[in-house]
């Protein structure tokens, strides 16, 4: 009998612990002084792009502007990250000087000037790792009644930001129908793995796969790594450059149905070098993005042969994290197979939700 009573109280505490939000666990004991005076009692989510997400009892999780926020206490243990580059750990202290704020433990304390700071990541979140990841998903479609053109296009993206590295996944796809010709794809998955290095420095690895109709690519296959640098790195704007090593693997489109002869085979390897540039401009009131992004990779045995993919979007939040895309896409292909175009470009509309 009492081996039964110990049993039901056993599984009465796990189901009482499981009902339990995990957010009620949580002590909110930061406190958040803003310009005006008032002191926001919460939870310190992260900072980014000076927009600090801050969990309060009353109102949720919120976004303060980091320009906003005189003074912060955290008894977490945080990474806080400034400008230059360098990294400290620890809580966050209140130090009585105007504009500075203190970082570390103990004795090992160290003061930095707060229009300084620009991300801020709890590093003692293990339980709650599904809060590391962002991203968006957005959807456009036009179609044009005079030439009977209908063109689809989706576009997901995903982050992982840990304490040492980001991991990246995005998916591209657009299709093109018209009557009286083929049905055109244009599409690409990537996967990158970046590791963050002293003083704004960071490796990548980074690995897709992509077709392009327009172009004659049936498939092409990127395996490759690089070195890099933020050479720009603030609460609104994030410029950085980008030198690697590829290997890919292409096979070009063929309009003939036979089995193409193995000695004939259009499929072929290539060492490149990649170049890369990446613009991001963020501003919170209004709420908008601005990015722009070059990938440039020249063969190793003849730079005259080179490949180059280019975006802009523009981003505008509509309503909390529902947004508005304008993006400009520009491909471009040296020496394309035969019949194929040497570009494709476009501009996309689209509709997605930020999570």
């Amino acid at each position: 009998m009492q081996k039964t009573e110990a049993v039901w109280t056993c599984l009465a505490t796990i189901l009482l612990a499981l009902g339990v939000p995990h957010d009620a666990e949580a002590a909110k004991t930061d406190v958040v002084v803003l310009i005006n005076g008032d002191a926001v009692t919460g939870e310190i989510k992260s900072l980014d792009f000076g927009a600090l997400r801050y969990s309060t009892d009353s109102m949720g999780t919120v976004s303060i502007e980091w320009e906003e926020v005189v003074s912060l206490h955290s008894d977490q243990s945080l990474q806080v990250e400034v400008a230059s580059g360098t990294r400290y750990f620890g809580g966050l202290f209140v130090i009585g000087a105007d504009g500075r704020v203190g970082v570390g433990r103990g004795e090992n304390i160290q003061e930095i000037d707060m229009s300084q700071i620009i991300r801020i990541t709890p590093i003692e979140t293990d339980e709650k790792i599904w809060q590391r990841f962002e991203g968006s998903v957005k959807f456009g479609f036009n179609s044009d009644k005079a030439s009977q053109v209908t063109v689809g296009n989706l576009s997901a993206n995903v982050r992982y930001r840990a304490r040492t590295y980001l991991l990246g996944l995005d998916l591209i796809s657009s299709i093109t129908d018209q009557p009286g010709a083929e049905t055109t794809q244009n599409q690409s998955l990537n996967l990158n793995y970046q590791r963050f290095r002293n003083s704004r420095w960071f490796t990548d690895w980074f690995t897709s796969v992509e077709r392009n109709d327009e172009q004659g690519v049936d498939r092409r296959l990127s395996v490759g790594g690089g070195l890099g640098r933020y050479l720009v790195q603030s609460n609104k704007n994030q410029f950085s450059l980008l030198v690697g090593l590829v290997a890919t693997r292409t096979a070009l489109a063929t309009a003939d149905p036979e089995p193409v002869d193995t000695e004939t085979d259009t499929d072929t390897t290539d060492a490149e070098a990649k170049f890369s540039v990446k613009y991001l401009h963020r501003s919170l009131d209004p709420s908008s993005d601005m990015t722009f992004t070059t990938d440039v990779f020249a063969k190793l045995q003849d730079f005259s042969s080179f490949r180059s993919n280019s975006n802009l979007t523009l981003r505008r939040e509509i309503i909390d994290d529902l947004f508005f895309d304008l993006s400009f896409y520009y491909t471009y292909l040296s020496k394309p197979p035969e019949g194929a175009e040497k570009d494709d470009y476009g501009v996309v509309t689209s509709i997605g939700y930020f999570f």
